[in-house]
């Protein structure tokens, strides 16, 4: 009878054990899936830390550098120069005896507004040019200079106590004008060039340089 039931409790004890061995395996599975994925998302997140462009962060200047500014011209130092095709023609300013008409010049050249604009008037006593768009009108500023070749005067009105000035003439020969006018100075180079204009040449443009040294 007691062998009986030692045969009995054998399967028993087989099945327990096989049990066991199944529960024992499939943990071991668990835990090898469980590191495997731990790994492989420490390789991704690796990958994405190695391939992120980072930003570079320049550090500040200590020191800017600024914009040079070039000091301005004065009237009394300046001179202008006519650029055209058939040579240049250069005048000094009376600074003195038209300061306002000589620093509007200025400003009107170093700001480009002559540049490619006409010799639109041509005659045998005078030239005259200027510029399209601007309306500049300056009191006239008296002076005795006379006005003969190489002289260079704002244009204005009959009878008008203003000038235009965005508009100047260079005297070819001596000229009688009625009223007073706004001497602006006097031609010291290219009185030749002078005698070449035509109508309708081309002010290439006109700049402002120091006055050399004498």
């Amino acid at each position: 009878m007691l062998r009986q039931q030692q045969n009995n409790q054998f399967p028993i004890t087989i099945l327990v054990l096989m049990c066991l061995f199944v529960v024992f395996v499939y943990g071991c599975t668990q835990q090898d899936q469980k590191a495997s994925e731990s790994n492989t998302d420490q390789t991704e997140d690796k990958q994405e830390t190695e391939t992120t462009p980072q930003e570079v962060i320049k550090p500040a200047d200590s020191e800017k550098t600024e914009p040079e500014v070039k000091p301005a011209i004065a009237p009394a130092n300046a001179i202008a120069v006519i650029k055209t095709a058939k040579g240049n023609i250069e005048f000094e300013f009376f600074a003195s005896d038209a300061p306002q008409a000589s620093k509007n010049f200025i400003k009107n050249a170093s700001s480009g507004f002559y540049r490619g604009e006409d010799f639109h008037t041509v005659e045998p006593l005078y030239i005259q040019a200027g510029y399209s768009f601007a309306d500049d009108k300056l009191p006239i500023e008296k002076s005795d200079h006379p006005l003969e070749k190489g002289t260079v005067l704002m244009v204005k009105e009959d009878d008008a106590s203003v000038t235009d000035g965005d508009e100047f003439m260079i005297c070819k020969d001596s000229v009688a004008l009625d009223g007073d006018q706004t001497i602006l100075g006097k031609v010291i180079k290219g009185l030749d060039v002078l005698d070449s204009i035509e109508k309708n040449d081309k002010i290439v443009n006109i700049t402002i340089r120091e006055r050399d040294n004498e």
